[in-house]
């Protein structure tokens, strides 16, 4: 089972760049910096872990730190721990224009990230409540 799991989020996480323009994407909600989306059809469940590709559109340019290029949007997988209500990014990329639109700013893979709680009222939060109530 655990096999194809890992073949199940290799799949996503290479297909990351073309999966932002097919993704189904679906509002989640917004405050004054961005609005959130998440794609339903990415939800892995494995035992108490559960992962889904969401994406933050900014509402006002970013700047990436160490290219000093704008950011307007950031698609990346993350990881829920539902019973200790914790997450943490597996991989995430910037984009130059909104929605995962013109070119890639940076790309990262984090699977080795630390899980941190889930804040209240953060963008997080909202992703968490999406996929962990849906186990």
């Amino acid at each position: 089972m655990k096999k194809i799991h890992v073949l199940a989020v290799f799949t996503t996480l290479s297909l990351l760049p073309i999966a932002s323009s097919f993704a189904a994407w679906k509002e989640l909600g917004f405050n004054e910096a961005m609005v959130v989306y998440v794609d339903l059809d990415t939800i892995s469940v494995v035992g108490e872990k559960a992962q889904i590709m969401s994406m933050l559109d900014l509402k006002k340019s970013g700047v990436n730190p160490k290219t000093k290029q704008p950011v307007n949007s950031i698609i990346g997988i993350n990881e829920y721990n539902c019973p200790a209500v914790s997450y943490r990014p597996i991989e995430y990329k910037e984009f130059s224009g909104n929605k995962g639109e013109g070119t890639v700013v940076s790309d990262n893979k984090t699977p080795d990230s630390v899980f941190e709680p889930v804040v209240n009222e953060s963008w997080a939060a909202g992703v968490f409540n999406i996929v962990c109530q849906r186990k």
